[in-house]
């Protein structure tokens, strides 16, 4: 769908036109009869959640990531 707006009504407009543009819709903004602007999401917008796995390979322990810290010893051997 296209929404056209002219610029003299942009103010009481603009939270709609935003708005319309997130959702898809092609907006042109028109002063005197002539396109001006063109409001367009920006990919950053568009939220997908991250793909399972994706981050695999990629985050590392430490090799005594596991083992108990020396503050905890004295608790762990009751």
């Amino acid at each position: 769908m296209v929404v056209k707006a002219n610029y003299d009504d942009l103010k009481n407009q603009i939270a709609g036109l935003i708005e319309a543009a997130m959702h898809g819709d092609k907006v042109i903004i028109t002063k005197n009869g002539q396109q001006i602007i063109q409001l367009v999401p920006m990919k950053t917008t568009m939220h997908k959640p991250p793909k399972f796995g994706s981050a695999r390979g990629k985050i590392k322990f430490n090799t005594g990531f596991y083992e108990p810290l020396a503050d905890f010893r004295e608790y762990m051997q009751l």
